[in-house]
């Protein structure tokens, strides 16, 4: 036995907007998939998220279409199940996943209306089931896919039996993840399954020798920077994570605290960017400014910032990001230490009620009314019962009925403290003599829409210049 286990690709991401990394997305999986034909392997599993967006541009399709074929030449299959980031519309009925099994390059699993399990795949010895993404549902429908891979299994037993499902299991993922399942809700599968490939979270994770999570092979975001992360390549029921070459990301951040002026801190800034080695790929600079400042933060210029970064790393993309402890909208770690999340959570949304006209002396209500709902909506509420909290704060915040949280006094900035417009006079003035008026200037012509990215330079140089 021996297979690739992959997901996550996010095929078609243009990261900050950029074809590079558009590029790069592509690079990763074309790593994958030609590391599969090397070794060999008997099939590749795709467990969710081949792309990025459900509705994808061509060059996206053109992109995965290239990258299957050198499978389907190989005669490696691939087999796929949807993820949430590219399930059909429901309007639809069809995705792109289904457009590329139209043309052979991909076998995909999916539910059926009376059994889930139904459209399983044998290769050799080995059994694939696969799930889409399901949500919050997952924990619902883990017995019964459990019930139906043990009925199918003891008719016609395989050697081995492999779920793909795409699913994050608590805990796995940094920060709190609302809709995450229980890892002894997966629990019932073992004994049933062999082999539990996930996908959904971007970082690598395993779990009892019968679980394993990759992660996405690129980085999609800040939070994933050196986390470990690849591909499995399973070999006689053993996983080995491999790490596909990354984009470097570099962050160099200054707290503003330490600092009495903005000359202060960019001379710090200077000399950590200066400090680091400039990497042999152009890299993703992110700069970060953290605490709260002591002076105006419209005195720090940013594009030298970016100039100067520019000059020493030569980066494909620099940003500059702020993280202000005292912005009224932000709760600082300082806050935050040994609170509970749902404390935080309201006051969080408080903070938003109190710049409300509407909202500002309901703010505790509001939050509280806000929290309520969510907790019921994780927990399976019916969207009646949702609909019917939140129209009740409404209305009583509306009629005043809410308990008050305190005077809070809502500033205007200057030049919204205007004295109120004259009113209107009651009759129209008398209208110009005919010689006055004044023939109405023609309407300029409407400008045309921007034509859309086609992105033509990225496919061809994603191909070598052969389209």
């Amino acid at each position: 036995m021996n297979f690739i286990h992959t997901a996550d690709l996010h095929l078609g991401y243009r990261q900050y907007e950029l074809d590079e990394r558009f590029r790069d997305f592509g690079r990763s999986f074309l790593e994958v998939v030609e590391y599969a034909i090397a070794a060999k392997a008997e099939f590749v599993l795709v467990a969710g998220d081949l792309f990025n967006a459900r509705n994808i541009n061509a060059p996206t399709y053109m992109q995965a279409f290239h990258i299957l074929g050198k499978l389907q030449s190989a005669g490696i299959p691939c087999l796929a199940i949807a993820g949430n980031h590219d399930r059909p519309f429901l309007r639809d009925h069809l995705s792109w996943l289904e457009a590329l099994e139209n043309h052979g390059l991909i076998r995909l699993l999916r539910p059926g209306e009376e059994k889930l399990m139904r459209g399983y795949v044998d290769i050799g010895g080995t059994r694939i089931f696969g799930m889409s993404y399901a949500g919050s549902s997952t924990s619902a429908i883990i017995p019964r896919i459990a019930d139906e891979i043990r009925e199918i299994n003891a008719a016609d037993p395989p050697e081995y039996t492999i779920l793909m499902m795409h699913a994050g299991v608590e805990g796995q993922a940094k920060g709190n993840i609302i809709g995450e399942t229980p890892y002894g809700d997966f629990l019932k599968l073992k004994g049933v399954v062999d082999y539990l490939a996930l996908g959904h979270y971007h970082n690598a994770y395993a779990l009892d020798g019968w679980a394993y999570n990759p992660g996405s092979p690129d980085t999609c975001s800040l939070s994933e920077v050196n986390e470990p992360k690849g591909f499995y390549h399973v070999r006689d029921g053993k996983a080995e994570l491999k790490e596909v070459r990354r984009r470097p990301f570099i962050f160099a951040s200054v707290r503003l605290d330490d600092h009495l002026d903005a000359t202060s801190l960019i001379s710090a800034l200077e000399k950590k960017v200066a400090s680091i080695r400039k990497p042999e790929e152009p890299p993703v600079v992110i700069v970060q400014f953290r605490g709260c400042p002591g002076f105006d933060r419209s005195h720090i210029d940013v594009e030298h910032v970016k100039q100067f970064v520019t000059e020493k790393l030569d980066p494909l993309y620099v940003d500059v990001r702020f993280d202000l402890s005292g912005d009224p909208f932000c709760v600082s770690g300082v806050e935050t230490g040994g609170v509970d999340r749902a404390v935080i959570e309201r006051e969080v949304l408080s903070r938003f009620a109190a710049a409300d006209s509407m909202l500002s002396e309901y703010g505790h209500y509001f939050a509280a009314s806000l929290s309520e709902v969510k907790d019921l909506a994780v927990k399976g509420a019916d969207a009646e019962t949702l609909d019917a909290l939140m129209r009740k704060a409404f209305e009583d915040i509306r009629d005043r009925k809410a308990p008050v949280s305190g005077a809070v006094v809502v500033v205007k900035a200057a030049d919204e403290m205007k004295p109120p417009a004259e009113p209107e006079p009651a009759t129209p003035p008398a209208p110009k003599p005919a010689k006055e008026r004044k023939k109405k200037a023609p309407a300029p012509p409407a400008e045309e829409p921007p034509a859309p990215k086609v992105q033509r330079k990225t496919l061809s140089e994603f191909w070598g210049g052969k389209p």
